[in-house]
């Protein structure tokens, strides 16, 4: 579409971004999970000059590093009730700065935007480049405590409203083209939702589901203004802003996680499936009874102790599904109490944005639940074959080592009767010097039969006494 058929008028762009700070963070890599503790102010002023170096501002921010309350303000020495600073660009732009701390997260919020009058001044599509200097609001997943931004595009247009919301949309989306210096709009995520807030028509961006892997752009919303009664209604409520986005991608980060998890799982149960199978088929429906040989009690013995690690393994990808779960249905609740007190403030309903805990954060809670109910068996079958190959082993352990014991006694008693014989010939060769004695001796023919001995056999009955004796 060309800048001319609708061209836009003060333009002004919301960035919202958030990071845990505080709690205990998981990669979703090998990484070990991190235990955050404690505010940042250095993170902060990073964050922050990132952007506005892009600007050539050089703004010296008093980040606070203690933790007055659950929800504060990040910047020292705030003249009113919010600690804001404001400041303005070589691009004529002006905007402003604020940061706070919204329970467990970093809540950074920056505006900056072309003052000009409503129906004058035609702002060019194409100079929405001079918001994005060096592609400086493109995210990055530079932490896995991140969770996340928003940009928020508002523009009037001098134009009667549509009847058909998506007669606007191929103005939104190039206006995203241009803002992030693209030659099309292949790269950027397909439109979402457009719905009207306020009176206005917003576009939505992204899908809730999407990590940056697969939308690098992030969470685009794009207003279009018919008159200034919305900006108005916005201003009223527009501090709740920030907290309502923060449980928007806590929501949608937390899904995210969740399918990781799931491909974890999932891969567990693919890999342990075979090995199962080979296992029954090896040891569990093999029809010899004969007792498992010292190489098969080895292998099943290294296979129970993997089957141990992977069961571990995947119990803690479960969890980590409950508690992404967990963490939504509280995040949904959050988001749908914090939606009501803007709508308060402004004393006008937002459809726009209840739909998202209307739909998604219920489907999403949905989702996870199906899937643990869908990997439950595989818990019962990880328990049901590591018990099956203890009960294997056990058996078979004790079989061998009865066996063993069986052989041990019978090398035991033939050494024994070996012994016996070399100790009775040891005695007969050392008796035997006492056969041919002359010494009177009684034969079994005469009357005085056994009263006098041959003195071989009276020698050697007194050593065998004294052998067996000692041993």
């Amino acid at each position: 579409m060309s800048d001319k058929i609708a061209p836009i008028y003060a333009p002004s762009l919301y960035w919202f971004a958030y990071e845990y700070h505080r709690g205990l963070v998981t990669s979703n890599d090998d990484t070990p999970a991190q235990t955050l503790d404690h505010i940042n102010p250095q993170w902060v002023r990073k964050k922050y000059s990132s952007i506005l170096n892009k600007f050539e501002v050089d703004l010296e921010l008093d980040i606070r590093s203690d933790e007055p309350s659950q929800n504060f303000d990040l910047l020292v020495g705030a003249d009113d009730e919010r600690a804001t600073v404001d400041f303005s660009t070589k691009q004529d732009l002006e905007g402003f700065i604020y940061p706070q701390c919204l329970h467990d997260s970093y809540a950074l919020n920056l505006n900056i935007y072309q003052p000009e009058t409503p129906g004058q001044d035609e702002y060019k599509l194409a100079d929405l480049a001079q918001f994005n200097p060096g592609n400086c609001f493109k995210p990055s997943p530079d932490s896995a405590s991140n969770l996340g931004q928003t940009l928020l595009l508002s523009a009037y247009l001098n134009t009667n409203k549509p009847d058909n919301i998506r007669d606007l949309e191929p103005l939104a989306r190039q206006g995203w083209i241009k803002f992030f210096h693209l030659e099309n709009g292949e790269k950027l995520p397909p439109l979402y939702r457009a719905d009207n807030l306020l009176g206005g028509y917003l576009y939505e961006y992204g899908s809730p589901r999407a990590d940056l892997e697969e939308n690098p752009y992030g969470h685009l919303l794009t207003w279009f203004l018919f008159e200034e009664q919305p900006t108005l209604i916005l201003q009223k409520c527009y501090w709740e802003l920030p907290e309502l986005l923060l449980y928007y991608h806590k929501i949608c980060k937390s899904f995210q996680d969740s399918r990781i998890y799931y491909d974890r799982a999932d891969r567990i149960v693919a890999e342990n499936e075979t090995q199962l199978n080979q296992l029954h088929q090896n040891y569990l429906n093999r029809e010899k009874t004969a007792t498992l040989s010292a190489a098969e009690l080895a292998t099943l013995k290294i296979s129970l102790k993997t089957l141990l690690a992977t069961s571990l393994n995947y119990s803690q990808q479960l969890r980590n599904m409950e508690y992404a779960r967990n963490t939504i249905a509280i995040n949904r609740q959050n988001y749908q109490t914090s939606l009501e007190r803007m709508e308060q403030l402004a004393e006008t309903p937002m459809e726009g944005w209840r739909l998202f805990y209307e739909k998604e954060a219920i489907t999403f809670q949905e989702q996870i639940r199906a899937d643990l109910n869908y990997f439950n068996p595989g818990s019962n079958l990880l328990n049901q074959a590591i018990a099956t190959i203890r009960g294997l082993v056990e058996v078979d352990q004790a079989e061998r080592d009865r066996h063993i014991q069986e052989k041990q006694q019978k090398l035991q008693d033939h050494i024994q009767a070996v012994g016996v014989g070399i100790a009775g010939g040891a005695i007969v060769a050392s008796s035997s010097g006492l056969l041919f004695e002359p010494q009177r001796m009684t034969f079994p023919w005469e009357a005085e039969f056994g009263r006098y001995p041959h003195p071989f056999l009276s020698a050697f009955a007194q050593r065998v006494r004294r052998t067996y004796r000692h041993q």
